[in-house]
């Protein structure tokens, strides 16, 4: 049902080297290719690669702000395009390694004992603050179900 924490790991670590590639040869960070809803898609496609639903909607934004205004364009909210991409939406916040979350404005995934997502100051992937064992901060929590 869950993928474990081997597949996690891989998704986290090549989702993150395609963010950095990415950045790297930019002068700014750009929404739509190297931010934090990028880094999501990047994640889904390493987890589940062909049967990856996250690419199949195409969004141009300039802020978080767009991103989900563009998301409601589409017929979604978070927590529904989270379940089309076969998340288990977590009502309990209790964030385990790979799960993704929705917090400020920003798209963050569950890494080693931190969350994890991209920085706007263009230096790719980041590693951000530690995650509780019930993290109240979250607007959303979901947990990546096999297809």
């Amino acid at each position: 049902m869950y993928y474990n924490e081997k597949e996690i790991n891989y998704a986290l670590i090549k989702a993150t080297k395609i963010i950095n590639e990415r950045t790297k040869h930019l002068e700014k960070f750009t929404w739509g290719y190297n931010d934090c809803f990028c880094f999501l898609i990047e994640y889904d496609k390493a987890l589940k690669g062909k049967k990856s639903q996250a690419t199949k909607i195409n969004l141009e934004y300039n802020n978080a702000k767009e991103y989900l205004r563009e998301l409601r364009k589409k017929g979604h909210t978070l927590k529904s395009f989270a379940e089309y991409c076969n998340y288990e939406i977590r009502k309990d916040l209790r964030p385990k390694f790979g799960d993704i979350a929705y917090q400020n404005g920003s798209a963050i995934i569950a890494g080693n004992g931190h969350w994890v997502t991209t920085d706007e100051n263009n230096l790719g992937v980041k590693k951000g603050r530690r995650y509780h064992f019930l993290d109240r901060h979250l607007s959303l929590l979901a947990r990546p179900l096999r297809s």
